[in-house]
Formats: C-alpha cells, sequence, structure tokens
C-alpha cells in the first residue's frame, strides 16, 4: 500500500471512530444505563466491598445477574472506587471502538455502515454485557488461528464468551460447525476453542451448584418459557431485525450473496435461530440479537465484493457500484431513526425517574427498609434498600413459579402476590412508580401492571397495606404502599 493510500486508510479509520463516538454521546448516552444493568452493579458493588455475590447481602445468594464477567469487571473497578454507571458506558464506548478496530481490518465498509446502525449504537452503551458479547463474536469471527499466539488468543476468546453470556457457548459452537461446514475440512484449531469453551461451561456450572445450589442462573430460569409458547415470538423479532435492523433486509441479502464458503454466513444461520428461542426481550431494538450485527455487517460486505468479483468491470463502474451500495445502505439504516429514539428516549426517562427515587426514598426511610417493585434496577441500587423482586429474576421462588401464559411480555411473565405479602415488605412500589401533583391523589388502580394483579387483590394487601404519598420536592408526591403498624 502506498503512503498517500496508508494516510487516506488511516484518516477513514479515523473518522469511523470519531463518528461512532460523536453519535453515542449525542443520541444515545444521555438515555443509557438501562434499568436491568443496575442489576449488575449491584451485585459488583456487594462483591467490590466483601459482602459476596449476593443481591440482599445476609441473605442467601442468587444468580440474578447475566453475565458473570461483566460483574467481575465492574467489581474491580468498584474496587478501585469508579462509578459503576459511568464505567460501564466507559467500557461499551472502548469495547465498541474495539469491535469496529477489530471490523475495519476486514472491511472499512463493514465498519462504516455498523456505526449508522440505532440497534448496535444503542446497546453497545446500555450498560449491559452486550458491548462484550459483540466484541467478542467479532473477534472470534475475524481471528485467523494461525499462529500460536493467535491460537491462544482464540482459546481466551472462546472462553471468555461463556462467562458473558448464557447462549457464550452456543456461539462458540456455531462458529466451530461454521467453520467445517463452510469448506468441508476439519480445524483442529477451532476444535479446540470448542473443547476450552465446553470446559469453561462445566466448571461454571460446578461454581453455580457449590455457590448457588443450582445448575441454571435463576435470571434465566426466571425468564424461560416453554419453547412451543417462546419460539415463534422469538422468530418473529429476529425477523425484525434482519429487516428493520439490517438496512431492510439488504444485509441478509448480500451476506447470502456471499455464503457459498463463507464461515460468518454459515454462523449466523445457525446462531441467529437459536437466539430466537429466548422469545425476544422487553427492550427496544433486539438486545439479544444486537452481537450479531457486526458479523452480519461483515458477511454483507463479503457479499458485495463477491458480486462486483464476479464480473470483470472498469474500476469506475466498480467505485460507483461501491458508492451507491454505501448510499443505500445509509438510506435504509438511518430511517428507523424516527420510530426507535422515542422508545429509547421513554426508556431513558423511566430509569432516571427510578434513580430519582432511589435517592429520595434512601433519604426519607432508614437503611433497613425492605421494599418489593418490579424495576429492581436504578431504583434499590441508589436507595440501597432490601429488595423483594416482583418478578424473580433475584428470587429463586418466584423464578421457580410456573409462567402466566394469560399474556406476552418476556422477562414479565412470572409473579406471585400473595408470596410476596408474606415477606412483609415495609413498600411496595406498584405501577412503576406513579408521581402526582396533589398529595391527596387517589392511586391510578388502572396503571396497575397485570403481573401485579395478584397482589392487589389478595385480602392481606387491603388489610396491612396502606396508600401513602411521598414528598419528592417541587410539588411532588409519589404514590405507594406502605404497610400499616402493627396493632
Amino acid at each position: 500500500m502506498q503512503p498517500s493510500s496508508k494516510i487516506l486508510r488511516g484518516l477513514a479509520v479515523a473518522a469511523v471512530v470519531a463518528g461512532y463516538v460523536l453519535l453515542a454521546f449525542w443520541l444515545v448516552l444521555p438515555q443509557t444505563p438501562v434499568d436491568d444493568a443496575f442489576i449488575s452493579f449491584r451485585y459488583a458493588r456487594h462483591l467490590a466491598v466483601g459482602d459476596g455475590l449476593v443481591y440482599n447481602p445476609n441473605e442467601p445468594p442468587v444468580e440474578g445477574y447475566s453475565s458473570l464477567a461483566w460483574v467481575l469487571i465492574l467489581a474491580a473497578g468498584a474496587r478501585l472506587g469508579l462509578g459503576l454507571p459511568a464505567l460501564s458506558q466507559t467500557l461499551g464506548l472502548l469495547l465498541g471502538i474495539g469491535t469496529l478496530l477489530v471490523l475495519v481490518r476486514r472491511s472499512l465498509f463493514a465498519a462504516a455502515g455498523l456505526v449508522i446502525c440505532l440497534p448496535w449504537l444503542y446497546h453497545s452503551v446500555n450498560g449491559l454485557e452486550t458491548c462484550l458479547m459483540a466484541f467478542l463474536i467479532t473477534v472470534l469471527a475475524c481471528l485467523p488461528l494461525d499462529t500460536p499466539g493467535r491460537r491462544a488468543a482464540g482459546l481466551l476468546v472462546g472462553a471468555l464468551l461463556v462467562l458473558t453470556r448464557p447462549e457464550g457457548l452456543l456461539a462458540v459452537l456455531a462458529w466451530v460447525a461454521a467453520v467445517h461446514l463452510a469448506d468441508r475440512r476439519l480445524h483442529r484449531p477451532e476444535i479446540r476453542v470448542g473443547s476450552a469453551a465446553v470446559a469453561v461451561f462445566v466448571a461454571q456450572i460446578a461454581f453455580r451448584l457449590a455457590w448457588y445450589g443450582d445448575w441454571l442462573a435463576n435470571s434465566a430460569r426466571a425468564k424461560v418459557l416453554p419453547l412451543r409458547i417462546a419460539l415463534l415470538p422469538g422468530l418473529l423479532d429476529l425477523g425484525r431485525f434482519l429487516g428493520l435492523g439490517s438496512a431492510a433486509g439488504l444485509l441478509v441479502l448480500l451476506a447470502l450473496a456471499g455464503a457459498r464458503s463463507c464461515p460468518r454466513t454459515v454462523f449466523l444461520a445457525l446462531l441467529a435461530p437459536v437466539l430466537a428461542a429466548s422469545g425476544g426481550d422487553s427492550f427496544p431494538l433486539w438486545r439479544f440479537f444486537v452481537p450479531l450485527s457486526p458479523v452480519l455487517f461483515l458477511a454483507a460486505a463479503e457479499g458485495l465484493e463477491r458480486l462486483l468479483a464476479a464480473r470483470p468491470r472498469p474500476a469506475r463502474t466498480t467505485a460507483l457500484a461501491r458508492g451507491l451500495a454505501a448510499a443505500v445502505l445509509v438510506a435504509a439504516l438511518s430511517s428507523p431513526w424516527s420510530r426507535s429514539l422515542p422508545d429509547i428516549q421513554r426508556d431513558g426517562w423511566w430509569v432516571h425517574h427510578w434513580a430519582d427515587l432511589g435517592r429520595r426514598l434512601a433519604a426519607r426511610f432508614p437503611p433497613d427498609t425492605t421494599i418489593a417493585l418490579c424495576p429492581v434496577g436504578a431504583l434499590p441500587y441508589y436507595s440501597r434498600f432490601r429488595t423483594i423482586d416482583m418478578l424473580g429474576l433475584n428470587d429463586p421462588h418466584i423464578a421457580r413459579v410456573k409462567p402466566d401464559l394469560s399474556y406476552y411480555y418476556p422477562g414479565h411473565q412470572r409473579h406471585d402476590g400473595p408470596y410476596v405479602l408474606s415477606r412483609r415488605p415495609d413498600l411496595i412500589l406498584l405501577a412503576n412508580g406513579p408521581v402526582a401533583g396533589d398529595p391527596a391523589a387517589p392511586f391510578p388502580w388502572e396503571s396497575v401492571r397485570v403481573y401485579e394483579r395478584d397482589l392487589v387483590i389478595d385480602p392481606r394487601f387491603r388489610a396491612e397495606y396502606g396508600l401513602v404519598h411521598i414528598p419528592l420536592g417541587g410539588g411532588r408526591w409519589l404514590l405507594a404502599f406502605a404497610r400499616r403498624p402493627a396493632t
């Protein structure tokens, strides 16, 4: 490559990275972290101060987080005195940049397209382990295992994927299978990566059994639905991701154009339907599928190059075709922004609301207060109250309750109101914490969620709890329920 070409390429890479950082700060960072990220923050903080991997100190441990690797990384930051919400966003930005730099070595076109992909942009800094999962999958799919150092790195990536997400092992095994299916040859380095991932998976199960007394993460147990219920909504969610989230399906068509002998396309075809078995997600923009986005962009770029190389063309025509493809890609990727940004802003408002409630409740109630609620991220993190998770992510009893199939809302279908009341919480927050401008305002019963109704209709709720208006300042009052003093 000529010096001038190197300079131009360096400027292009710098522009891609700068574009990512600017768009992240402008569009999505003010709306993050998402509420579930604060669950990991709470575990990390407790681990850092010596309470162990627990959600509530002085209670039996329960695995309510979704990523051991992410919690350990955050706990190391907490030990250094770093603020966990800001740390998670910073790590997301750094891992997002790392993903782009790995991708750009294969295709500048793919990296540039990924920067304007709103689902990836949002979830790369959402405070959860999504950014780490996307980075590791990108490295796995781009790292040639042709030297001892790279083979060692491949083993590390495979191990970390298992510790990063419950589906990490499936991602590693899907990649190993894709490499072999693409050219029908045996690849021993990839087999070693798969074997290492299986060994780490077995070790993690042993750790779960020893520490939590369960082979399956409680968070996964709370969310898992029968496959006959979850698969169809999950496949529909996958279809929306492949359509709306991938340039109106253009990326998929380009990836299929290069499918022959392309392990990345085979990898996507193997893993994406497996991820659909989760049944989708309650967060906007397809969080479970977003880690596949970098590989999808790369497979699409490879498919485009295959199409252009299929028939000799003048250099000017080839450049024009690439420019036209880039223009169509930009238009197709940016079109969902107007529809999706309001959803992101709405979720961001709720998290800021719960964080504010947590701080104000902590200033008004004693530290040993017990609160029961459904949004168990930001509010419990800032209040530091002992918390009863009414949806079971951090409660082993509710996680084992038979799912309520009278409605469909992923992650919200296990509940047990009578059990929550039997634990006698001091405060109960319903309907996500309604706020009124009148200290005598009635409670908006129509806002009670379907998964809270079994608590509300229990006679003990009316007998033992009364509506309280908690002043928040600025002429606002939180409507909550407090346990009546014993008579």
